[in-house]
């Protein structure tokens, strides 16, 4: 009853070395980010991949995933969310960690008072207005141990232009930080906005945080893999928990993987364009009427499911004009690797 991923360890290893180099320009490097489920080939093997090809600090969400990292032999974490000093739960797990392999964001002025000399990154606010010091703040903590200045960019292009929006917080950074680090963490940076920046900037060193593109950029080197548990012949009986009827025209075949993997949860999307807006209205409706597409692919296509996916498996509606797999067979499946829990991941 297994739910895998299996990687191309040579493909997969030659786009991560791919991306390294592409960002390393002048005064640039990558520093890979290592947060969430580890984009589905989890925390722990990312950690050792970036160890294998020499990396030494990667970057983290929270001060919870940076256990796992760090026992892979990693030198050096920075933690990207702030630690805030109400926040109980991640002070007591950051006592359990070695302080001088970690980098600590700070991003308001009361949290800043009671960090004393440990090294800090200080995370200043851009447009996409998440969390973040002002500009106008940065002559008040200037006197912290300072390693770099964070700067996490919208996706989206804004008004101004990152290359101008980062500029005019390296420039005050300079001013008003005299004493620290000339170092910059940029999030959602691009080839030719990092171009600019190096030139613009060469006594300064820019790390970019990279996670999704650095990972999972290259999806040939991904093949996701589904257990066929069962397939029942066609039947007219109910079935499944809510007991629906099925038609003779129709299997029921069970794979493995459900809502525990992560199966048919889905994050909230950005529909921006008519098109994605018109698919989405659609899918609605589509779903008002028992019709849920599922990831599983059999014979070229995906299935609907035939009710909602269960905790460890699903249960899928396949026409009975339609050659069936075996029992005991893996199908393949198409989902976001960022939201899915594997059973196993198996480096080949």
């Amino acid at each position: 009853m297994t739910l895998s991923l299996h990687v191309d360890n040579n493909l997969w290893t030659n786009h991560i070395k791919s991306v390294l180099n592409t960002f390393s320009i002048n005064n640039s490097e990558v520093t890979p980010v290592i947060k969430g489920n580890g984009y589905g080939i989890g925390k722990q093997n990312l950690a050792k991949k970036a160890k294998e090809l020499g990396i030494q600090t990667v970057a983290v969400g929270t001060v919870f995933e940076a256990k796992s990292v760090l026992e892979q032999g990693i030198s050096q974490v920075l933690i990207m969310d702030p630690v805030k000093d109400i926040d109980e739960l991640a002070f007591k797990e950051l006592s359990t960690l070695n302080p001088s392999s970690l980098l600590l964001t700070i991003s308001c002025l009361k949290d800043a008072q009671n960090v004393g000399n440990t090294p800090v990154v200080i995370e200043g606010i851009t447009s996409m207005s998440r969390f973040g010091l002002g500009i106008n703040d940065l002559s008040q903590v200037s006197n912290l141990n300072i390693k770099a200045l964070s700067l996490h960019l919208p996706i989206e292009n804004p008004a101004k232009g990152k290359v101008s929006e980062i500029s005019d917080w390296i420039n005050a950074y300079q001013t008003h930080c005299p004493n620290a680090d000339k170092v910059v963490y940029l999030s959602h940076v691009s080839e030719s906005e990092l171009k600019s920046l190096t030139s613009k900037f060469s006594d300064f060193k820019f790390k970019l945080r990279i996670g999704t593109k650095l990972w999972i950029g290259d999806l040939k080197a991904f093949q996701i893999k589904s257990t066929v548990l069962e397939v029942h012949e066609p039947v007219t009986h109910n079935f499944g928990y809510r007991q629906r009827g099925i038609t003779s025209k129709h299997r029921l075949v069970i794979v493995s993987g459900g809502t525990a993997h992560g199966i048919g949860l889905q994050a909230p999307r950005s529909n921006v364009t008519l098109k994605q807006r018109l698919v989405a209205i659609l899918s609605g409706i589509l779903e008002a009427f028992d019709y849920s597409l599922s990831p599983f692919v059999i014979n070229g296509k995906q299935r609907w499911f035939a009710e909602s996916p269960h905790m460890n498996v699903s249960m899928l509606k396949l026409p009975a004009s339609i050659s069936v797999p075996k029992v005991g067979s893996t199908i393949s499946a198409q989902v976001r690797m960022t939201t899915t829990n594997f059973d196993c991941v198996v480096i080949n």
